[in-house]
């Protein structure tokens, strides 16, 4: 009903990019206690974690999510060379779950176990844990915290200057794997959370 609303109902009807803004709004209000305590558990202001939050839910049904998996799953049940050399779809481990979207390879590093290691039951098992609020917001700030010591950005926890949210946003987006510089050269994500830091700020209160 909410992408109904979101996608085809015009905005004077209620429905259009105010109404996904107010439902994101809404659950960041809603899960504010989580976010602030998970933001000082990992030494970081409370509005980068709030703006990735905000950011990332209200995207695909979780239904959808499942059936993506089903399918990686299935294409990916071996043998192990049919796996290598015959598969059509991405690895399982590539699909994203939780209201804050996180791969389950990333959540599985995250969480210091190896994705390419775990069956299909063990990523099923935290696909489950990441569709709960509570392990999804954890896991998430557990990352950004990882993130932020990745590239040295803070000096005197929890502050964080803005170009050091703007990197840290950036990286979440786009990944561990590039370089600084790469990061760099796209800093849209990160850039977004700044230029709403007081909203997310109020949604706090």
């Amino acid at each position: 009903m909410d992408l109904f609303v979101w996608k085809l109902l015009p905005e004077r009807a209620g429905g259009g990019i105010p109404y996904i803004q107010r439902f994101k709004d809404a659950w960041v209000r809603h899960n504010k206690i989580l976010i602030k305590s998970n933001a000082a558990k990992y030494a970081m202001p409370a509005e980068l974690l709030a703006g990735v939050c905000w950011i990332e839910v209200g995207g695909d049904p979780s239904s959808i999510d499942g059936i993506a998996f089903d399918v990686r799953s299935f294409d990916w049940s071996g043998p192990h060379w049919v796996d290598q050399h015959l598969t059509v779809t991405h690895h399982p481990a590539r699909t994203s779950f939780g209201a804050v979207s996180m791969q389950l390879r990333t959540a599985a590093q995250t969480i210091g176990m190896n994705p390419a290691g775990m069956s299909t039951a063990h990523l099923r098992s935290l696909a489950d844990c990441l569709q709960k609020d509570v392990f999804n917001i954890a896991i998430v700030a557990r990352h950004l915290r990882m993130l932020i010591d990745h590239d040295g950005l803070q000096t005197n926890p929890p502050a964080l200057g803005m170009d050091q949210v703007r990197i840290a946003g950036a990286r979440y987006n786009r990944g561990i794997g590039l370089s600084l510089e790469q990061i760099r050269k796209n800093m849209s994500y990160g850039n977004f959370i700044v230029k709403f830091w007081p909203r997310f700020s109020a949604l706090l209160r």
